[in-house]
């Protein structure tokens, strides 16, 4: 499935109006690498209007067959969230190092179990590294990932990562959709 070129372009126009700058001088991301382009996913789907636009076109984007939808908390939390409200599956969130007391648990939200079929989320991926120790902590829990995606892929070494660790990578935009140089 793949979201049709209407809804990637109002998709582009909602993200570069309500989450994006340009800054100058450059800022250092997460992942390592410099930009003069900052793209705040959350603050993108901060309204529940555009927050249920991005969601619907995620669970169009993935297609249906999953138990539950999540990804690294903070960035997967309102896009997991929504699409589980919308598609009616549960949610989690997986947190950057286990809960210090209770389950010690990794993931929160649903209880996932052995052989739930999953689609994990992300708001902006530049490199690919959070979610895919996203996807090996789920692992661990036996769980299948039949779908990942992003409202926003920044580089063309993601879609490579996510091919050779086996996943289906279907971001929502590209740097190309928001005429912003790669990472």
């Amino acid at each position: 499935m793949t979201i049709d070129a209407t809804t990637r372009a109002s998709l582009a126009r909602l993200v570069r109006a309500r989450g994006y700058e340009h800054r100058d001088p450059p800022f250092q991301l997460t992942s390592g690498g410099w930009s003069h382009d900052y793209v705040d996913g959350k603050h993108a789907v901060a309204s529940g209007g555009d927050l249920r636009t991005v969601a619907e076109a995620a669970l169009e984007e993935v297609g249906g067959g999953f138990d539950a939808v999540g990804g690294p908390t903070m960035g997967a939390d309102a896009l997991a969230h929504a699409m589980a409200l919308l598609s009616g599956t549960g949610w989690f969130s997986i947190r950057k190092e286990p809960k210090g007391h209770g389950r010690n648990a990794w993931v929160e939200g649903t209880r996932l179990e052995e052989g739930q079929r999953v689609v994990v989320v992300e708001d902006v991926v530049s490199t690919g590294g959070s979610l895919l120790k996203g996807v090996d902590k789920l692992k661990e829990l036996g769980v299948e990932v039949v779908a990942a995606t992003a409202i926003l892929d920044r580089s063309p070494t993601v879609a490579q990562r996510f091919a050779s660790a086996g996943l289906v990578w279907r971001p929502l935009l590209t740097w190309e959709d928001l005429g912003i140089e790669p990472l």
